[in-house]
């Protein structure tokens, strides 16, 4: 299903940086993107399941949990996940582009990834 997705920061997130990047609660709480629950039934998954987001600029596995956006929209928190989705080009302001982008979402049976996953595979990409 395509969608557009919205970055931000969150009060969870900001909170789970206090335990550190590699804990529990920040995966549990920035590895994550919420949708309208009436998408997520379209797509075949159901909360705390694992979902694949892709856009032109690469791809991330994190869970799903339900959410009172509109249809078609999506929102993850700031974090590597979302990196993993956004391109480079700043166009002059210092940050990529983090609203609004197209992104592929589906159900899969991938395991949600941790901050050392995407290390490893940025790391594979240079």
């Amino acid at each position: 299903m395509k969608c557009v997705l919205i970055s931000g920061r969150t009060a969870k997130q900001g909170s789970s940086l206090e335990v550190g990047k590699t804990s529990k609660e920040y995966l549990e709480n920035v590895a994550v993107v919420m949708m309208n629950e009436d998408d997520m039934k379209e797509i075949g998954i159901e909360e705390g399941e694992p979902a694949k987001i892709s856009t032109k600029f690469g791809s991330t596995v994190v869970r799903c949990r339900k959410s009172k956006l509109d249809r078609g929209t999506i929102f993850m928190p700031f974090g590597p996940w979302v990196g993993m989705l956004t391109g480079v080009d700043t166009q002059g302001t210092g940050m990529p582009d983090s609203k609004g982008i197209e992104v592929e979402i589906s159900a899969t049976d991938e395991k949600v990834q941790t901050v050392s996953d995407i290390l490893k595979m940025m790391k594979e990409i240079r």
